[in-house]
């Protein structure tokens, strides 16, 4: 792995920037933190003042010729994805892209194929690949210790109150609403746990209007959904059942829940986001008890994070930033890549399809 300094541009940088990136670039030793890119003055500003960086911009494309940054980590609303990525990559830079990448399949296809020809690595930032319940969870999978699964459920409730939530809320910004912001992450770790999605069926809502802000000022109302659920069958035989929610109470800890359970002939496993350091398992015929999740699972090899620091529901994600500097250094392809991203966008398009026309529907082979 080469030694040499790395040299890290942030576009967009909000919340997810300021809890994930920012924090996982800066704990890896040999990389700088060299631009940041952010429309907003206010934003920009802050952003400036708080982490020390001089070299701040409006425009990517300045960043770009002024900073010459060697990669990217774009967060902005998904309907800058497509433009950014391909700026970024026509300046030579690798690049990580907040999920999901593009606004339906065609768009995200012609982002992965612009990225694959040009020869350098590309991200999709699904978080939730890193963390370590679900990293030894996979394990379990592919050990074959489960033994063959034949039933997973997966979840992820939320209330998030019935005032607007900003871009999230607009097809023409955001693509779709809850699928697009937290189903698309279900999509891919569940492919990658069990395999490709074939078919399924799918319902989804829209509960409120959500046309006042916070602060009791009027907007547009909503015109995605804040409900959606779907059937699935994967390719190796396993039937999956997925819900997401935006107006519906859990029962973690902070009144959230994110949960994925796995049945096999042998064993079933639980993850529950709220406790990422264990899962709970069992064997056929007995109880479910807490296990915990081995050392060598709990971080990604050699990534600098320790895994005792913080609070672990946040730290997880800072091994998504050594996923890519590591894979920049060694000259090997992300994981998960534009091509797990495009995969995902197949199948979210395909839920979609099949809420409105309330019957099955395949989802198209997507080759590489």
């Amino acid at each position: 792995m080469s030694n040499d300094v790395l040299r890290i541009g942030l576009v967009g940088v909000g919340g997810v920037c300021d809890a994930v990136h920012y924090p996982g670039f800066s704990r890896i030793p040999g990389v700088e933190i060299a631009g940041i890119c952010e429309p907003s003055d206010a934003l920009r500003a802050a952003r400036k003042a708080e982490w020390g960086i001089d070299a701040c911009y409006a425009e990517l494309g300045e960043m770009l010729a002024e900073v010459k940054p060697d990669a990217v980590a774009i967060a902005t609303p998904n309907v800058y994805h497509r433009e950014l990525i391909l700026q970024a990559l026509e300046a030579g830079c690798h690049v990580m892209c907040e999920k999901p990448l593009g606004m339906d399949y065609a768009e995200t296809r012609l982002i992965y194929e612009a990225a694959k020809g040009s020869g350098l690595r590309h991200m999709t930032a699904f978080t939730y690949r890193f963390v370590p319940a679900l990293n030894y969870i996979r394990h379990l999978v592919h050990s074959g210790e489960l033994g063959q699964i034949r039933h997973a459920r997966f979840q992820r409730l939320q209330d998030w109150g019935e005032r607007s939530i900003g871009w999230r809320q607009y097809k023409d910004q955001a693509g779709s609403g809850e699928l697009g912001d937290m189903g698309i992450h279900r999509i891919d770790f569940a492919e990658d746990l069990l395999g490709p999605i074939v078919s399924l069926c799918a319902s989804s809502k829209q509960l409120v209007p959500r046309d006042l802000t916070p602060d009791d000022d009027s907007c547009r109302p909503q015109d995605v959904e804040d409900w959606i659920a779907w059937i699935v069958d994967f390719a190796g035989g396993t039937t999956g059942v997925f819900e997401m929610g935006k107006l519906s109470k859990g029962f973690g800890p902070e009144g959230d829940h994110d949960q994925a359970e796995l049945n096999g002939t042998e064993g079933s496993v639980v993850y529950r986001l709220h406790a990422p350091h264990e899962i709970l398992f069992g064997r056929r015929g007995a109880p479910y008890e807490v296990r915990p999740v081995p050392e060598e699972f709990l971080k990604r090899a050699h990534s600098p994070r320790d895994p005792n620091e913080g609070e672990p529901v946040r730290t997880f994600r800072y091994d998504q930033a050594w996923e890519f500097v590591s894979a920049i250094r060694e000259g090997r392809d992300c994981r998960p890549s534009f091509y797990h991203g495009m995969r995902a966008q197949a199948v979210a398009d395909a839920i979609l399809q099949a809420a409105e026309e309330r019957r099955w529907v395949d989802v198209p082979e997507v080759s590489a």
